[in-house]
C-alpha cells in the first residue's frame, strides 16, 4: 500500500489511540485502595468498561481481569485487519498468534502442574475468527501425550512432538523457549516480505527486540538455569539489528557480568545491564520501558507502511502490562511511590 492508501487505517489507528487512558487515570488507578477499587475505575471511566461490565465486583481476580483487558486488544487488532491486504494482513495476523502462543503457554503450565485445564479457560485469551487450534477440546487434555495429540493438524505439534514428558523444570523451560522460537521464526519469516520502503522503521525496531530478548535470555540462562553453551547458541534468536551471530557468540562466551557489560560498551543496549544491584528486579522493565518510546516514535512517525498500527498494538500492551502491575501492587501493599517504579510508562 501507498502512503495515501494507509490514510484510513492510520485515520482510524490515531482515534483508538485518543482513548487511551491518561496520566490523571494513571494516578487514579495507582490511589486506589484495593483491586476492587481499580475495577470499579477501569469500568466506570476507561475504555476498558465494555469488556468488564459482565464481572462481579465482590468476586475479583487479577487474571481473570488481565484476560478482559486483553479482550480489548484482540477486538481492536480484529477491526484494524480489515483494513489490510495481503503481506500486510498477515504480518497484523502475527499480533494475534502471539496471544494464541501465550494461551497455550498457560495449558501447557497448567499440565506441568498437573491441574485442570479447564479451570484454565477464563484465562485464555484467542482471536476466535482467526485461530485454527482446537481450544474447546484441549482444555479437555488429561495429559501431555494426549495435549500433544489434540494439535497434530498444527504447527504446534512439531514443536511438542520430540518432548515425552514436562515435569521437570528444564523441560519446561525448554518447551517454552521452542514456542518462542516458533513465534519469532514467524514473525521475522513475515517482517522481511513487508516493503522496505515503507517499513523501514518497523523492520528495525522488530529486530531491536531481537536483540533485546537475546541478551535476556542468555544473561538468565547462564545465572538462573546454567544453560550448556550450545542451548543458549541454539534458542537465541537469529535477525537482530545489533547483535550479529559474532557478537551473540562472544556473549555465550562471556564469563561473568562484567564481560557480558564491557561486550556492551558501544551499544544501544547497555542500560539493560546498569545498576547492578537491581538488574534481576528490573531487567525486564528496562527493556520494556526502552520499547515503550521506540514504539512512541514509531507511532508520531510512521505514516505510511505498518508502522503506526503495529506500534499502536504495542502501546496497548504496555498500557495492560501497567494496569496489571498496578493491579498487582495493591496485594503487596505498595505505596504509590514503589508502585510507580514497576510501570513501564513513567507517571509523576
Amino acid at each position: 500500500m501507498s502512503k495515501s492508501k494507509h490514510a484510513a487505517i492510520n485515520t482510524k489507528v490515531l482515534a483508538m489511540r485518543a482513548r487511551r487512558i491518561n496520566d490523571k487515570d494513571y494516578l487514579e488507578l495507582i490511589k486506589a485502595k484495593d483491586l476492587k477499587e481499580v475495577f470499579l475505575y477501569l469500568r466506570d471511566h476507561t475504555y476498558y468498561g465494555d469488556f468488564l461490565s459482565k464481572m462481579n465486583p465482590e468476586d475479583l481476580h487479577r487474571t481473570e481481569i488481565e484476560a478482559h483487558l486483553n479482550d480489548l486488544k484482540v477486538r481492536d487488532t480484529e477491526k484494524l485487519m480489515h483494513y489490510l491486504l495481503g503481506e500486510e494482513k498477515n504480518f497484523l495476523l502475527i499480533l494475534l498468534i502471539r496471544m494464541e502462543v501465550e494461551s497455550i503457554r498457560i495449558l501447557i503450565r497448567g499440565i506441568a502442574r498437573s491441574g485442570n485445564l479447564e479451570s484454565l479457560k477464563a484465562l485464555m485469551i484467542f482471536s476466535e475468527k482467526y485461530t485454527k487450534i482446537p481450544f474447546d477440546r484441549l482444555f479437555r487434555a488429561r495429559d501431555w501425550e494426549e495435549f500433544k495429540k489434540m494439535l497434530v493438524n498444527t504447527d504446534y505439534y512439531r514443536i511438542f512432538e520430540i518432548y515425552k514428558d514436562i515435569r521437570g523444570p528444564h523441560d519446561l523451560v525448554m518447551v517454552e523457549k521452542n514456542l518462542d522460537r516458533y513465534y519469532y521464526d514467524l514473525l521475522k519469516n513475515r517482517l522481511m516480505k513487508l516493503d522496505k520502503k515503507s517499513n523501514q522503521d518497523l523492520i528495525d525496531l522488530q529486530r531491536r527486540n531481537f536483540d533485546l530478548l537475546n541478551l535476556i535470555w542468555i544473561y538468565r540462562g547462564k545465572k538462573f538455569y546454567s544453560l550448556s553453551r550450545e542451548e543458549l547458541i541454539a534458542y537465541s534468536l537469529r535477525g537482530g539489528l545489533e547483535l550479529n551471530e559474532k557478537r551473540l557468540l562472544s556473549l555465550v562466551d562471556a564469563k561473568n557480568l562484567v564481560e557480558i557489560k564491557a561486550l556492551l560498551t558501544n551499544s544501544d543496549y547497555a542500560f539493560l545491564f546498569n545498576h547492578t544491584d537491581t538488574i534481576d528486579l528490573f531487567m525486564e522493565r528496562r527493556k520494556e520501558r526502552y520499547l515503550y518510546y521506540q514504539n512512541l516514535k514509531l507511532f508520531g512517525d510512521s505514516d505510511s507502511g505498518l508502522g503506526r498500527v503495529v506500534a499502536y498494538v504495542r502501546l496497548l500492551d504496555f498500557e495492560i502490562e501497567d494496569i496489571t502491575s498496578i493491579i498487582e501492587s495493591k496485594r503487596y501493599r505498595m505505596g504509590a511511590d514503589e508502585t510507580k517504579k514497576y510501570l513501564i510508562r513513567p507517571i509523576d
